[in-house]
């Protein structure tokens, strides 16, 4: 059986999300925002909190009124604040502000429903209960500055979770709470009482309205860091860092690194071996090659002084004097150098 009325209460600073100059003033948070004429007002807030629409530049009917600065006077077009809010069911809710309002300039908002501003909605307003925290449903019009209470109402077309959006019509508007209530029974009307109870014109139950807790924006994935080269050194190499070498004559100098592709490589065990070298190919009338450069082909053989020559034959040298090793067992911590034949030797 349905409860004789629904009430949610909804702290105003329990917001989904907002425009930057809703402002949060509380017990711990003073923006210091300017002007704001007529001060803090935080003490006598429920919870000690409010938003106010800062900086407040129009508070006498004589300042400038700037549309789209300090007025905004269409629901839909006013800086927002939304509400996530769990509708326990369907159907036409009042809904009531609570608002401090000082002068005849800071005393109106708008409220609007999941992306609609229905014309119910539109321009809610105080007259009575100045430099107080004041509850209103009424709806100004051309007639009736005031307003009349009740006439602001939201029809909610299912239960579960709504957007309720407030958009600006005046800056320096304060809002402390805002709280929707659904009668079930003909006749009977209930409004809000104080900050956290509701009286109605007739018996009736629940006396406490339903509190929404603080809604917040769905949890976002942390971006990750783009994947980055690995540049951690192999057991005295940076081999993991720099591509390989695809031929030996791109190390003229015999240091291990080679230059292809407009980079540095690295030469080692698995840079394409040259050919091996004939047996006795250093004694038997082939020379060795002095410089890996000479072989342009990688194929083990270079040309020197006119003649062919054997690269990495045992004994050969690199530009600067020493040998190139045999083998690349010889290079036991992976430097580019070994020992070879009790004297230094350069790993190809």
């Amino acid at each position: 059986m349905a409860e004789d009325y629904v009430a949610i209460k909804v702290e105003a600073e329990n917001y989904f999300s907002k425009d930057g100059r809703w402002t949060l003033t509380s017990a711990t948070v003073n923006s210091g925002i300017t002007p704001d004429p007529d001060g803090s007002h935080h003490g006598s807030a429920s919870g000690q909190a409010y938003l106010e629409l800062l900086s407040d530049t129009r508070v006498t009917h004589g300042d400038p009124l700037i549309s789209g600065v300090n007025f905004w006077p269409q629901g839909g077009t006013g800086p927002a604040i939304d509400y996530i809010v769990n509708i326990p069911e369907a159907g036409r809710y009042t809904v009531w502000v609570k608002a401090y309002s000082t002068g005849t300039e800071d005393n109106g908002i708008h409220v609007g429903l999941n992306s609609s501003n229905p014309a119910s909605g539109e321009r809610i307003q105080w007259c009575s209960g100045k430099n107080q925290w004041t509850w209103s449903s009424a709806q100004r019009t051309t007639s009736n500055h005031c307003g009349t209470t009740r006439t602001i109402y939201l029809d909610i077309g299912s239960a579960g979770a709504n957007t309720v959006r407030f958009t600006a019509r005046e800056d320096g508007f304060e809002m402390d709470q805002f709280m929707l209530i659904k009668e079930n029974v003909s006749g009977l009307l209930c409004q809000p009482n104080g900050n956290d109870s509701v009286s109605c014109n007739q018996n009736a139950t629940p006396s406490q309205p339903i509190t929404q807790p603080v809604a917040q924006p769905e949890p976002q994935p942390e971006p990750q860091p783009e994947p980055q080269p690995d540049t951690t050194e192999n057991t005295g190499s940076d081999s993991a860092a720099r591509p390989q070498c695809t031929s030996g004559s791109s190390d003229p100098d015999g240091d291990g690194y080679g230059w292809e592709n407009d980079q540095t490589c690295i030469v080692s065990n698995s840079t394409p071996a040259p050919s091996p070298a004939p047996s006795g190919a250093a004694t038997n009338g082939t020379p060795a090659c002095s410089s890996a450069s000479s072989d342009s082909d990688g194929d083990g053989y270079g040309w020197e002084n006119e003649q062919t020559c054997i690269v990495g034959a045992s004994g050969a040298a690199n530009d600067s004097g020493t040998n190139y090793c045999a083998s690349a067992d010889s290079d036991s911590d992976g430097d580019g150098w070994g020992w070879e034949m009790s004297r230094s030797c350069v790993v190809r």
